[in-house]
């Protein structure tokens, strides 16, 4: 964050002797010092609903004529570019045209928080929230979270050729990608190798895990968690001694 030290007022006046109804006198008020004002953590949403990154001036002076520039990685294509008093599109992020926008009505509070609608697996990420005036410039980071909650992982036997069997589990339907837990009958923890990931045309996460299986009794569990604040889908299989 930048912020410029000035006089907390300026005051100045002109009088024109020659013309004695004219008298002019001018106040600037350095009152627009600020800093950014954003959430602690992740902002979450499923596909297609409409989010709210919120970012606020604090104290809550008027931004109405302040340029507001929200952007991801490149400053020069902004989601979302407010300044003069007008949109300016141009140089916009193709991806976010029609979807991106401010609470204009808010801009007079402080209010300078994005509106991102229909939102994609492909807007999941961090975004900037970037303000500037005259004597001030400050910027805040919001991350947004765009989640997927995958379908209940089914385990089933596996025999992929030799003497070892395999227990597979396996869900579909995730973002960001879960972990995979494997635990047995006493709730210990069954060492798997790393799961395998496929992506599908939607962008959604598949993953399948595997583990080798004795020929003892026993019975194993599939937990997948998500990488978000969500509950675990569970499985498990019950393994004969003889199979």
């Amino acid at each position: 964050s930048l912020i410029f030290s000035a006089p907390q007022s300026l005051t100045c006046s002109a009088f024109f002797v020659l013309r004695l109804k004219t008298h002019v006198s001018c106040a600037l008020s350095l009152s627009e010092r600020f800093e950014l004002r954003g959430p602690a953590v992740p902002v979450f949403v499923f596909p297609g609903e409409d989010a709210v990154l919120p970012c606020y001036l604090s104290p809550d002076i008027s931004a109405e004529d302040l340029e507001i520039r929200w952007f991801r990685e490149d400053y020069y294509k902004p989601v979302c570019l407010y300044e003069s008093g007008w949109y300016n599109f141009e140089g916009q992020n193709p991806a976010y045209r029609d979807r991106a926008g401010l609470f204009l009505q808010e801009l007079h509070r402080g209010n300078v928080s994005l509106t991102l609608r229909d939102v994609r697996r492909s807007d999941h990420g961090q975004y900037k929230c970037y303000v500037v005036s005259k004597q001030v410039e400050d910027e805040a980071i919001i991350d947004l979270g765009v989640r997927a909650l995958g379908s209940q992982p089914s385990v089933s036997l596996h025999s992929p050729g030799g003497d070892q069997a395999q227990l597979l589990c396996r869900s579909e339907g995730w973002f960001p990608q879960p972990a995979v837990i494997w635990t047995d009958r006493d709730g210990n923890e069954v060492t798997s190798q790393p799961p395998t990931v496929d992506t599908d045309s939607q962008g959604l996460l598949s993953v399948s895990s595997y583990i080798p299986v004795k020929q003892e009794s026993n019975i194993f569990s599939c937990l997948v968690r998500s990488a978000l604040p969500e509950p675990d889908w569970g499985s498990q299989l019950h393994i004969p001694s003889e199979y």
